[in-house]
């Protein structure tokens, strides 16, 4: 059985505001680091935002995937490598080609 969108956006609003809880920031502090107002993230948590979100999850439904909000986790020691690498490949002037 399908879960619908509402259903989606409720549990992924109570995701993220556990894990707001659990960091022991207040939504003014998380809205401020989102760049969101208050009252946006206060319907996100609530599962009742407005807008692309819901099409988000519609489109992830009709391509049998499912959003979820999981912490991140800092690089491995291998990982961090490969992306100091690409950084420096990155910011190197490129070669003269004469």
């Amino acid at each position: 059985m399908a879960i619908d969108v509402h259903e989606q956006l409720a549990q992924l609003g109570a995701q993220l505001r556990n894990a707001r809880l659990k960091a022991g920031l207040a939504q003014d502090e998380v809205g401020r680091r989102a760049g969101v107002s208050r009252q946006l993230l206060s319907r996100i948590e609530s599962g009742h935002p407005h807008g692309e979100i819901a099409a988000v999850v519609a489109v992830a439904n009709a391509l049998d995937y499912r959003l979820s909000a999981i912490p991140k986790k800092p690089p491995n020691t291998g990982e961090q490598a490969a992306l100091d690498l690409i950084s420096r490949l990155n910011t190197r002037p490129p070669a003269d080609e004469h």
